[in-house]
């Protein structure tokens, strides 16, 4: 292993083949939280990595069990539902302005609600990391890969 990351996908031989991942308005719904969530000071994330997570958790979503795809599902339906609320808009969160969704994300985090926000971003924050510019971006450089279990025990 070259201790490089890579966004290729792994194919498993065992994969669920024919569920449903995501609907088409989770997935807006997703980009949109994700574009909100991902924000640095230089801007919102390429659209191409957010296509790309997207892509990612429909599959993960589509492999997993119902009981993650309904917790997920209910943690976004809370944060499309309630967020817009709490910025007294009465639209879906894809629907509102960039600094709209920013605010009302914020507001919703410090609310009773917050915990369906932790949920969803639990959930996108491991598999946006698995990006490598995204991962670059945290300093990580997947050079532990090339160690072995052995060597990795020696330095610590």
């Amino acid at each position: 292993m070259s201790g490089r990351l890579s966004t290729e996908r792994v194919e498993v031989a065992d994969r669920v083949v024919g569920r449903k991942g995501l609907t088409r308005r989770m997935r807006a719904a997703t980009f949109a939280l994700a574009e909100t969530l991902f924000t640095t000071g230089e801007g919102p994330p390429p659209p191409a990595r957010l296509q790309w997570l997207c892509d990612d958790l429909d599959d993960f979503a589509a492999q997993s069990g119902a009981r993650a795809r309904l917790v997920y599902r209910a943690c976004l339906l809370a944060i499309s539902a309630i967020a817009p609320l709490l910025v007294l808009r009465p639209l879906p969160f894809r629907f509102l302005s960039f600094e709209k969704r920013v605010h009302a994300l914020e507001r919703m985090e410090r609310s009773p609600f917050g915990l369906a926000v932790f949920g969803a971003k639990a959930v996108l924050c491991i598999l946006y990391y698995e990006h490598p510019e995204a991962a670059a971006l945290i300093g990580y450089d997947a050079t532990c890969l090339n160690e072995t279990p052995e060597a990795q025990e020696a330095a610590g």
